[in-house]
C-alpha cells in the first residue's frame, strides 16, 4: 500500500532598497576686506649755501684800498722813511767823523750817492699778485627729511559659509513575499492544502 506523502515548498521572503545618497553643499563666500593708507608726509627742510668770496687783498694789490687802511699804510711807509732817513743821516755822520783819516774823498763820495738817481727795477706785473689773494669760504646747505607714515588700515568682515544638506532618501519595500506550500502526494489525495 501505498502512502501519502508531503511535500512542502517554501520561498523566502525578499526585501528591496532604493536609497539615494544625501549631499552637503558649501560655499563660502569671500570676506569683505577694505585696506586703507593714507599717503606718507614728506617733509622737506632745506638751508641755503653760503659762498663768501673776500677781494679785499685783490683789491688792494690794484691800489683800491679802503681809506682807513690807505691811512695806516701811509702813516706805516712815512715812520719806515723817517727811520730810514735817520739811519742814512746817522751814517753820513759817521762817515763824515772819519774824515780826518786816510779816507779823504769821504765828502764827494756822501755827494756821488745823494746826486745818483737810484736805478729803478720794472717788471711786469699781474692784479691780483696771486690766486691767494682772493679768498673763498663756502657753506654747503643742508637737508633734512622727515616722513611721517600714515597708520595701514585693515577692516576685514569675514561672511558666514552657507551649507546645503540634502538627506539621502532610504526607502525598504518587499520584493518577493515568503510562501509556503504543502501538499499531500500519493495515494488517491493529491490536494492542496
Amino acid at each position: 500500500m501505498k502512502l501519502p506523502r508531503l511535500e512542502i515548498d517554501s520561498h523566502l521572503a525578499y526585501l528591496g532598497l532604493n536609497k539615494s545618497r544625501s549631499t552637503i553643499e558649501i560655499r563660502q563666500p569671500k570676506a569683505d576686506m577694505s585696506l586703507n593708507q593714507p599717503q606718507p608726509e614728506v617733509e622737506y627742510i632745506k638751508t641755503d649755501s653760503k659762498l663768501e668770496i673776500d677781494q679785499t687783498e685783490a683789491f688792494a694789490d690794484a691800489n683800491l684800498k679802503n681809506p682807513l687802511r690807505v691811512v695806516k699804510e701811509w702813516a706805516a711807509k712815512a715812520k719806515q722813511k723817517a727811520l730810514q732817513s735817520i739811519a742814512e743821516n746817522a751814517a753820513e755822520g759817521d762817515r763824515l767823523m772819519k774824515i780826518e783819516g786816510q779816507n779823504k774823498s769821504v765828502i764827494p763820495d756822501i755827494a756821488r750817492d745823494n746826486s745818483e738817481p737810484k736805478q729803478m727795477q720794472f717788471n711786469i706785473g699781474y692784479m691780483p699778485s696771486s690766486a691767494d689773494k682772493v679768498k673763498f669760504s663756502y657753506q654747503p646747505s643742508k637737508i633734512e627729511i622727515k616722513v611721517h607714515r600714515g597708520n595701514f588700515n585693515i577692516d576685514i568682515k569675514p561672511n558666514e559659509p552657507t551649507i546645503k544638506y540634502n538627506p539621502g532618501n532610504l526607502q525598504i519595500y518587499l520584493k518577493q513575499k515568503a510562501s509556503m506550500q504543502i501538499r499531500a502526494v500519493g495515494a488517491a489525495l493529491d490536494q492542496k492544502i
